[in-house]
């Protein structure tokens, strides 16, 4: 990973790049990839921007364990240290004009922004316009956003180096884990649901039900140190106040907490002498923070999306020499967005409902490594109904991902794009406009106009064969558009070379098929193709 990323981020530089991507998911160490370039392109001088000043803190001891001769200096937490060459500045801090005008333009030669992915704010966007370094590198997990701004042209669609979760655990990159996938509770009668009131989320039987599963499913080899992400604030809080009466040692954080108080309880968690043994929260440790000795991750809250269940996974993903495997207990409710876990646990973006449903009977055998799945039956059928109901063939779902890969690339994307960048399924774009043409037409203001001849003819062909249930059929009609005619004997030895065996039978029925008799009056019609005489 690393030669490969140096080589990538040195041949960038050469071709005349000065700015570039680096996607790397929690715990690969992204912020030591962005050291060994730092050691590779020997800058004078270093600005490293982040959004919280814990991840400040931590990136600038990382920099002094590699690079132990520099002189490094804060921005952020009251501190203003300006004379150095290594500087680490927090963007509410750097983004103030007294302090950013301190600085010329090109003071810096190498800039990183960490958790790049907010510079869709303006505070980020005052930062990168107001400076021209030598080379600017971003750093992200999760490039893709939600609010539609596009990270990627941010940086010329340069992308330095890419490895997501299946990849990294491919790569032994990341600690193994255990999915544990229960049911959440029936309470009073009710199944928990993305509208359980408070006071079922927090009822002693439910609590009962979740510590029976933290005794459970962890190792004993060692002091349990976990993570629990809650739903709601009120929750957390009492949640952490039940389990501490029960026995267990507990704090709860929020997002009014500073990082001060963050930074003094993660500290406790980390330490082989204080009883810690979990922090309770909502959703401020999805991102932005490295706690290396987590081996317990603990899901209390509906999967809102594939990104967040990954960014959340990911805090207890790190490596260290004694931890051997993190546990991850997910409680699954009656939530609507279910699907979402298969989607994150086997990083199948395709969206495409039998590929969903095959990785979930296959289970641990879908995933690299010794990382393992276990989901209990009345979960599993909770997921199934998810993926089931889900309606991924809607228009301003399938909008947005069409987008994500536009702004990806830089350029309409084709279907063989989609599949060649691990994106949704293509045919989904057939199954909901007739063809991906008549897609793009719907959503896309300069697409070349075709004749109505060629627009039907193009519904009528993707309906019928793009789904490639029949390769002989695609394959026949391949070969006809490459040349006017094949004689069958040519076709079976083409046929042949992908392990297929071919019968006159087969030759009858692809004749057949690939005839207008074949298709009745309605499809004909449906597809606005003239009707037979």
């Amino acid at each position: 990973m690393q030669q490969e990323a140096m080589a990538s981020l040195a041949s960038l530089r050469d071709d005349g790049k000065n700015k570039a991507l680096l996607i790397a998911s929690t715990g690969t160490g992204k912020t030591y990839l962005s050291i060994f370039d730092v050691k590779q392109m020997q800058p004078k001088r270093v600005l490293y921007v982040a959004h919280r000043d814990m991840i400040l803190h931590k990136s600038e001891e990382s920099f002094k364990n590699l690079l132990p001769e520099i002189k490094t200096g804060f921005l952020g937490g009251g501190i203003k240290d300006f004379d150095a060459d290594f500087i680490f500045a927090s963007v509410a801090t750097l983004r103030q004009d007294d302090i950013l005008q301190k600085f010329t333009k090109n003071h810096f030669d190498y800039i990183i922004i960490d958790e790049v992915h907010h510079a869709g704010a303006d505070s980020y966007q005052k930062i990168i316009d107001y400076f021209t370094p030598k080379f600017l590198l971003g750093l992200t997990a999760t490039p893709e956003r939600t609010d539609g701004f596009d990270i990627y042209s941010l940086f010329e669609n340069t992308i330095a180096y890419e490895i997501r979760l299946q990849k990294a655990l491919e790569e032994d990159l990341l600690c193994p884990f255990h999915y544990y996938g229960l049911s959440d509770l029936t309470v009073n009668g009710q199944l928990v649901d993305d509208k359980t009131e408070f006071k079922n989320l927090v009822s002693t039987e439910r609590i009962h039900h979740i510590e029976k599963a933290l005794k459970t499913y962890r190792s004993y080899e060692y002091a349990v140190k976990g993570l629990i992400f809650c739903s709601r604030i009120e929750e957390a809080y009492e949640l952490s106040k039940q389990l501490n009466q029960d026995g267990f040692y507990t704090k709860a954080l929020c997002g009014t907490d500073d990082d001060k108080t963050r930074e003094r309880v993660i500290e406790e968690l980390e330490s082989d002498t204080n009883p810690l043994q979990y922090i309770i929260s909502v959703d401020i440790f999805n991102e932005g923070v490295d706690i290396p000795c987590v081996n317990q991750i603990v899901m209390l809250r509906p999967t809102q999306s594939s990104i967040i269940f990954v960014q959340q996974l990911g805090r207890g993903l790190r490596k260290t020499i004694e931890k051997k495997y993190v546990s991850v207990i997910d409680f699954i409710g009656n939530y609507e967005n279910n699907f979402f876990i298969p989607i994150a646990l086997f990083s199948d973006n395709s969206y495409d409902k039998d590929s969903i449903r095959r990785h979930m009977t296959s289970g641990t055998a879908s995933l690299p490594g010794t990382s393992s799945i276990q989901i209990n039956e009345i979960a599993k059928q909770r997921i199934y109904e998810s993926i089931s109901n889900a309606k991924f063939n809607r228009g301003k779902f399938l909008q947005g991902e069409y987008k994500k890969l536009k702004m990806r690339l830089a350029h309409f994307p084709s279907m063989v794009d989609f599949v060649d960048n691990g994106f949704i399924d293509p045919l989904l774009f057939i199954d909901y406009a007739g063809s991906y043409y008549e897609f793009k037409t719907k959503f896309e203001k300069n697409i070349p106009e075709l004749a109505p001849c060629y627009r039907t003819s193009l519904q009528f062909i993707s309906l019928e064969f793009a789904h490639g249930f029949r390769l002989h059929e695609l394959l026949i009609l391949k070969t006809l558009l490459d040349k006017d005619s094949v004689s069958i004997d040519e076709f079976k030895i083409q046929i042949e070379k992908f392990g297929f065996s071919f019968d006159n039978d087969d030759i009858d029925g692809m004749i057949h098929t690939l005839s207008p008799d074949y298709y009745g009056r309605v499809i004909i019609k449906s597809c606005g193709l003239p009707e037979k005489a």
